[in-house]
């Protein structure tokens, strides 16, 4: 065979790229809907407590709705889509630029719609104001993953978990980027991890579903493996 035939084309290495580039997306935008400030909705609609915290318990109500193919398209989604929420934030945040939470509910949004640039830029100010911001660090590390930067994206996570081992959106997010470079044992751990700290969590509840999932995967692969040696 011609080496010509055997090598794969320059166009067809690039399409393989994008291919990768859209997946590694997507998993961003999956740990992203899970762990996303549900306060950005309420901010959208004008209606926050000012005494909610961001990224506390509000994280349950992103959890319940984990989309199975996590790719939200703006335009479909309900009441308002994405790109309306977008907007509001938008507009908030245009009217208090000083704000924390507006920012970070921007920004999550921003990494939501697949707009993981403006997300860093985002994440990058509340840091330059806030460097302890343990939350910010980890979602910046999911734009920096969905942009293709998984190496400073994982040195952020360690950094996050250096700080406060029991950090749950740290783990959650560490197995995202793992599973998203097939290390699924790997990706299981950290979601067992997260599962651990707080199993009646919304990101408690879904890596534990992740976990189950895997391990009921790798059991039925195991029992297949055995089948095949009796046969």
């Amino acid at each position: 065979m011609d080496a010509r035939e055997r090598s794969p084309s320059r166009p067809a290495v690039a399409d393989r790229k994008d291919r990768q580039a859209a997946v590694r997306k997507r998993y961003a935008v999956a740990g992203i809907v899970v762990a996303i400030l549900v306060a950005s909705l309420i901010v959208a609609a004008g209606s926050r407590s000012p005494s909610a915290p961001s990224g506390a318990s509000t994280q349950d109500a992103g959890a319940a709705n984990l989309p199975a193919q996590p790719s939200p398209d703006p335009s479909r989604t309900s009441p308002t889509g994405y790109a309306a929420m977008v907007r509001l934030l938008e507009a908030r945040y245009a009217k208090h630029p000083s704000s924390t939470r507006t920012a970070m509910s921007l920004a999550d949004a921003y990494l939501m719609t697949g707009q993981p640039a403006k997300a860093q830029r985002l994440y990058t100010k509340v840091l330059a104001v806030d460097p302890t911001n343990q939350t910010a660090k980890a979602q910046l590390a999911m734009a920096l993953h969905a942009d293709g930067s998984d190496a400073t994206a994982f040195g952020l996570l360690s950094s996050v978990l250096r700080s406060n081992p029991r950090n749950q959106l740290a783990h959650y997010n560490l197995a995202i980027l793992y599973f998203a470079q097939q290390r699924s044992d790997l990706a299981r751990d950290e979601w067992r991890k997260a599962a651990a700290i707080d199993p009646t969590s919304g990101i408690g509840r879904t890596a534990q579903s992740f976990v189950d999932v895997m391990d009921e995967g790798a059991g039925a692969g195991s029992g297949h493996a055995s089948a095949a040696k009796s046969n």
